[in-house]
């Protein structure tokens, strides 16, 4: 399953980076820029081939990818501090020259290079671009042609790039619209995901509260209800069918209230139809999870604080184990249920990041580690429930043609919101998250794992996320990031200046350092994260 995941991994990312850059690629090619390379991934070349004027190649370090265009770069002039070459000549032109050192004695011609312009005008005047070199003492001037290959060495050569296929030249337009489409291709790629996902499970019928879909040995399914059931109350209160539910959205309100503690008890009464068109009410004993601590309680319907099953994470860091009960957090006694999920909701809890427990244990009080997990805040930003009362139900599905197109722009609205949120609580004070919390390929790596195991469609899922991520974080404002570039354009478009092209090289430069620099940090903590 690892290495299974690990391919998915790569395909998923090789995916994500061929629709990214092939936006770029697209309005590149359309606006008559020169394109050197296509590259999907990054560091050393396994594969290459040449079609047209363009290299396509695979590399070797799957985290990325690049579209080399003419013009990006201050320099344009393949020749700089070249001081002679080799001319191949056909039909009165110039098609390749040969870069040579002054020392060169293996070919048969050695000319020294007195001047050239291998970039012409605007206006493509004929027989602008020249090279004029010395032959045996006398200044010779070629006709260059604009389709002229520059080679440096038998593996390593370039196609000169005219001003009207230099990227610098182009409209502001053609530049912006150059840029921005790998970010907007990557959203394209997320809408197309979501709406193939959309048609193959249909989306959520909120305006139903008939049972859909029911696993055995669930709450739900051990209390008596059965799929094709219909909710009809939850609650202690006895009601009339005036206040019967409606929708989805009141038995989540109704679950929601228990998971802040209000009149929870450890059961859950349900009023449903079944299949018969009977009425009936069932007691069933919820699964209670506290995703702050990372823990779930036994579900005997009890307002026991007996844990049942610590999670792999926060609460296995703070030595929790099976069959403990929790007795105070932080100094707070705690003996009920209600009391426990009221302290994360509304307590204390729901303003704390660092968690001291005591716990029952054989009969003795043991005092555990300390751990540090986030506010109440956070996880709501990421669309987390701090605590939840489930009863492990699911509501019926519908394929409606209106939701098929609008929900995916819901599902990448919604996940662009938590992707900034995050970013946001990075700069905010003691949000509970900094820098160390941040994945890079391989925590995504991991993550494309767990995935793979839930299945195809969580697999989809997260790929789309994952493109929008990606989309998003490209589309920010910061040096080295399509973002960056983009400032650049909207400046001059403003000002209507062109920002000097080495001031933003240099801005360029070292943004891509200091990416390359968290880059690695974020790397190191995933692989740190993997051994503990």
């Amino acid at each position: 399953m690892v290495v299974l995941g690990i391919l998915a991994f790569i395909l998923i990312l090789g995916i994500i980076v061929l629709i990214h850059e092939g936006g770029h690629f697209f309005f590149a090619k359309k606006a008559g820029i020169l394109c050197y390379e296509f590259s999907i991934g990054m560091g050393p070349l396994i594969y290459q081939k040449k079609i047209g004027e363009t290299y396509y190649s695979i590399r070797a370090i799957p985290i990325g990818g690049y579209v080399s265009m003419a013009g990006e770069e201050i320099e344009s002039n393949p020749l700089k501090d070249v001081t002679h070459c080799d001319l191949k000549i056909e039909n009165g032109k110039v098609v390749e020259i040969v870069c040579l050192k002054e020392d060169a004695t293996e070919f048969e011609n050695k000319f020294k290079i007195l001047s050239s312009d291998l970039v012409g005008t605007k206006e493509e005047v004929d027989g602008e671009l020249f090279i004029e070199v010395e032959d045996n003492g006398a200044p010779i001037k070629y006709e260059v042609s604009r389709e002229c290959i520059v080679r440096f060495s038998k593996k390593e050569a370039i196609q000169i790039a005219p001003f009207n296929r230099l990227f610098i030249n182009k409209t502001i337009l053609q530049r912006f619209l150059t840029i921005f489409a790998g970010p907007f291709m990557n959203m394209v790629l997320a809408f197309f995901v979501f709406f193939i996902m959309g048609i193959v499970t249909g989306y959520t019928n909120y305006d139903s509260t008939q049972i859909y879909d029911l696993e055995p040995n669930t709450p739900a399914y051990e209390a008596g209800l059965r799929d094709g059931d219909t909710i009809l109350y939850i609650g202690d209160e006895t009601v009339s069918p005036d206040q019967y539910f409606t929708n989805w959205n009141d038995i989540s309100e109704a679950l929601d209230d228990y998971a802040k503690g209000n009149d929870f008890n450890g059961s859950v009464k349900v009023v449903y139809k079944n299949s018969n068109g009977e009425i009936l009410e069932t007691i069933v004993k919820p699964n209670v999870i506290v995703q702050t601590i990372g823990v779930i309680f036994i579900n005997d319907g009890s307002n026991s604080l007996e844990v049942v099953a610590p999670d792999a994470g926060l609460s296995k860091d703070a030595g929790i184990q099976t069959g403990d009960i929790i007795k105070s957090i932080n100094g707070t006694t705690l003996s009920t249920r209600s009391e426990l999920l009221a302290y994360f909701q509304t307590g204390e809890g729901a303003n704390q990041k660092d968690f001291e427990i005591t716990v029952l244990r054989n009969g003795e009080e043991v005092k555990l580690e300390k751990i540090e997990s986030y506010k109440k805040q956070t996880f709501e930003d990421n669309n987390i429930d701090v605590t939840k009362v489930q009863l492990y139900i699911s509501p019926s599905m519908t394929r409606n043609v209106g939701r098929l197109l609008i929900e995916p722009f819901k599902q990448i609205g919604s996940s662009a919101t938590v992707i900034l949120k995050t970013l946001g609580a990075l700069f905010t004070k003691d949000s509970g998250i900094s820098v160390t919390d941040l994945s890079g390929p391989v925590g995504i790596a991991q993550a494309t794992v767990s995935m793979l195991e839930q299945g195809v469609l969580s697999l989809m899922n997260w790929m789309a996320i994952l493109s929008v991520n990606i989309g998003l974080m490209n589309i920010l404002p910061l040096p080295a990031l399509d973002g960056g570039r983009l400032a650049f354009i909207l400046y001059e478009a403003i000002t209507r200046r062109r920002a000097n092209p080495k001031v933003e090289n240099i801005i360029h430069s070292i943004g891509f350092i200091l990416l390359m620099i968290l880059f690695v940090f974020v790397a190191f903590n995933d692989v740190l994260r993997i051994f503990k």
